[in-house]
């Protein structure tokens, strides 16, 4: 017995040995593995890219406010109409003119609507309404102006336009879920009409000023939609001495803020339609202000 133990002995030996040798030479094989590395962050400087190095800024010499120009902009506003068609008040979203908001909500409590309907029958709800509204801007002044060079760490931010928010009165008002609606309220026929007023509004624009001392572009940080037109056209009227580096007439942008007195004659309504896309909850404008 112990004799044919050892001759098994003998003849596992090399087999033992040489699957050691093989498993060393697998264990020294080259492995070829991608390690990734850890994305570097950069820093960005909060720079304005509209500030640029000269040794002197743009002087305005002459500038003349227009005036007889036609003016155009959108109006949108949320409706509340009851279920007999009456609306009982609106707030306007957006405006494109100083000043015209209480018109506006009167022309509307004074129009007849076809009522919004869920299941057949006539509910209460909110509709939000699009309009157009066109006139003449009689005349403008200027009544602050100030220009600088723009700071080259503040970038201009535009200047978002006031919320207005629901009198108590409709937010409190029972309305429909508009998910549930079948069909939305509808004037049957709304021509708004806004009188002839003063107003006086704010101005915030970058504007570039060319080698020659022209205003060949801009960008209205803070400035009414419908008077977009206004300010291209009061800025096509600048002569300015343009800003200077090394000697030499060079262009930049200058930041122009102020306030103008505008003098707009009678605005009217030239399209309308309803937003069926669009909804108005007066809960998510924190109720009653």
């Amino acid at each position: 017995m112990r004799v044919r133990v050892l001759g098994v002995l003998l003849v596992l030996l090399p087999g033992l040995v040489m699957a050691q040798q093989n498993g060393q030479r697998a264990w020294q094989q080259r492995l070829d593995v991608a390690i990734p590395l850890p994305v570097p962050s950069v820093a960005v400087d909060p720079a304005n890219p509209f500030a640029a190095k000269v040794d002197t800024a743009p002087t305005l010499l002459t500038a003349i406010p227009p005036a007889r120009i036609q003016l155009a902009g959108r109006v949108k506003v949320a409706a509340y109409v009851d279920s007999g068609g009456q609306c009982h008040g609106a707030v306007p979203l957006e405006l494109p003119f100083p000043g015209i908001t209480q018109d506006l909500i009167k022309s509307l409590m004074k129009t007849r609507f076809e009522p919004a309907r869920a299941a057949g029958a006539p509910v209460p709800a909110w509709t939000v309404l699009q309009l157009t509204l066109a006139g003449k801007l009689k005349a403008s002044a200027a009544v602050e102006r100030h220009l600088e060079l723009p700071s080259p760490a503040n970038p201009p931010r535009p200047q978002n336009p006031e919320t207005l928010y629901p009198p108590g009165r409709l937010a409190e008002l029972p309305a429909t879920d508009p998910s549930t609606l079948t069909s939305f309220a509808t004037p049957k026929r709304l021509k708004v009409r806004i009188s002839g007023r003063e107003a006086e509004t704010a101005v915030h624009a970058m504007v570039h000023v060319t080698e020659s001392g022209a205003c060949d572009r801009f960008v209205p940080l803070e400035v009414d939609d419908g008077l977009v037109p206004w300010l291209s056209a009061y800025l096509a009227t600048w002569k300015l001495r343009p800003a200077e580096r090394d000697g030499k007439p060079v262009p930049c942008w200058i930041e122009y803020t102020g306030r103008v007195h505008l003098k707009m004659g009678r605005l009217s309504s030239t399209t309308v339609r309803v937003l069926t896309t669009e909804h108005f909850d007066p809960k998510a404008y924190g109720g009653a202000q």
